[in-house]
């Protein structure tokens, strides 16, 4: 009885022995398989052949080569953002609901003139095909392997969509593609494809709903999508869609605005989202109205820019804008490229004060410290019809220094073309003082104007200036009845 008792409980202990042995190879093929499904997926199948992970990782590497699973790889990434493709300027003739054609300018950026899909948005991804050399029947039965494990990966599913896109099965493709993204929107190349495919076959609804989901899951991608929603805000039948879609004032919002000019045909685009936002319940905010004429500014569409900025203007100060907007310092500078634009500089400070000796007056103070000062100008953007005109304004303070202030116009685009100043203003002025001058505005490569207040110094050690003045009243108006050319330069 002993005997047979020490060998039964012999057994057991072998039984045991193979039982924990073979729960210890699980436990350390499954953990250390998951560590090495990423770093090496090929070792990781050596300890579990149906590591899900692993096999979709090999099958993802081997049909997205050059790209990362889920967007662009990191240093692609950072290059499109850093350096996003510019917009080539060209002129339509198409026509803006209440925007005057005179004043309407032609596209910032271009689409692509094969197609009614941006050429940009092919290269977002390299979608694999026939061409490229990969064991599809390879990558195919990791995807499927993966997926007998792992049933919902939704990975695995995007996969065996490219796959098919290689192969030519489009039946197929549609498929896994919509498979996959109906089990995760962050499955971007999925989402992606879908949004194209729904794109090219007239569903712009459930297009832009893949591309809301994709510019909220990868943020990054905005410089791709967002021509494509800017494609859809020039057909109309799609335009009122991407309208409702940014009243809802999506986390992505800014990025369309910033990218939308690279992938419209009219410049006028941006305007009409912007006007159609003005009365909903997330009415378009300052940034995103100055960035746009910003952009206008720089391709020199001065005048729809102008008309633009009117179309944003409280009433009070719409009905108050002249030649010269905010010239008596009433309203804190917007940052709008129509108001005053005050850059900081060393030694130096600019800001708007009241003034103690008029009845809620405003005026403009520079204080210069002692020493040498890094002053940098005050200006406004203007836009004058070629003529003469006169600007007047006040001033009082005290400047002491080699050199003095100078209020001067010159021609936008062209810094160093004068087309008139102020006498240099400096000493002791303690009561308010008159400044004007006359000046004309050509006929030819002068559309805007920039009012600037510089410190006229020419070298170093003409920029030792101490002091504080204001400036108050200025105002810019027609001079009717011009004088001679020499008395305008005197």
């Amino acid at each position: 009885m002993k005997i047979q008792a020490r060998l039964r409980f012999k057994s057991r202990m072998i039984l045991l022995g193979i039982a924990g042995a073979i729960l210890a190879w699980l436990v350390v093929s499954r953990s250390l398989g998951a560590y090495l499904a990423d770093v090496a997926p090929q070792a990781a199948l050596w300890l579990d052949p149906q590591q899900p992970k692993a096999l979709v990782n090999l099958a993802d590497r081997s049909i997205n080569a050059s790209f990362s699973t889920n967007a662009l790889n990191a240093e692609d990434r950072d290059q499109v953002l850093e350096n996003p493709k510019p917009g080539e300027t060209s002129s339509t003739n198409a026509s803006a609901a209440g925007i005057p054609d005179q004043i309407a300018g032609g596209g910032i950026g271009v689409k692509d003139s094969g197609g009614d899909i941006p050429r940009d948005l092919d290269r977002t991804f390299e979608m694999v095909d026939s061409n490229r050399s990969i064991d599809l029947a390879a990558v195919r039965a990791w995807a499927e392997a993966a997926l007998m494990r792992d049933p919902l990966n939704a990975r695995a599913l995007r996969i065996l969509g490219q796959a098919a896109d290689a192969g030519g099965n489009n039946a197929d493709v549609l498929k896994f593609m919509a498979a996959a993204t109906k089990l995760s929107l962050h499955e971007s190349i999925a989402v992606y494809w879908m949004m194209r495919k729904r794109a090219e076959g007239g569903d712009y609804k459930t297009a832009i709903f893949y591309a809301d989901a994709l510019l909220r899951t990868n943020p990054g991608l905005a410089p791709f999508v967002v021509p494509l929603l800017a494609h859809f805000a020039e057909q109309p039948g799609s335009k009122e869609l991407i309208n409702q879609t940014l009243e809802n004032n999506p986390p992505w919002r800014n990025a369309f605005f910033e990218y939308l000019p690279s992938g419209i045909s009219d410049a006028r685009t941006p305007l009409d989202i912007l006007l159609a936002l003005r009365t909903s319940p997330a009415p378009p905010d300052a940034k995103e109205i100055d960035d746009y004429l910003s952009i206008l500014i720089a391709h020199k569409f001065y005048d729809l820019a102008y008309y633009a900025w009117l179309q944003f203007l409280p009433p009070d100060e719409l009905r108050s804008a002249g030649l010269l907007f905010n010239g008596d310092f009433a309203i804190h500078p917007s940052g709008s490229p129509f108001d005053w634009a005050i850059k900081q500089g060393s030694g130096v400070t600019v800001d708007i004060v009241s003034t103690p000796d008029k009845t809620e007056g405003h005026a403009l103070l520079i204080e210069f410290l002692f020493g040498r000062v890094d002053y940098h100008s005050v200006s406004e953007l203007v836009l004058l019809a070629p003529g003469t005109y006169r600007f007047d304004g006040q001033y009082k303070g005290k400047i002491a220094g080699p050199r003095g202030l100078k209020w001067r116009l010159v021609c936008a685009g062209d810094a160093e073309t004068r087309i008139g100043e102020s006498p240099m203003i400096s000493g002791v002025t303690s009561a308010w003082k008159d400044v004007q001058f006359i000046f004309t505005v050509p006929a030819a490569d002068c559309r805007a104007q920039y009012v600037r207040l510089d410190l006229d110094a020419r070298m170093a050690s003409e920029q030792l200036v101490s002091g504080a003045i204001m400036f108050g009243e200025l105002h810019i108006s027609r001079v009717t009845n011009p004088p001679s050319a020499q008395q305008s330069n005197n």
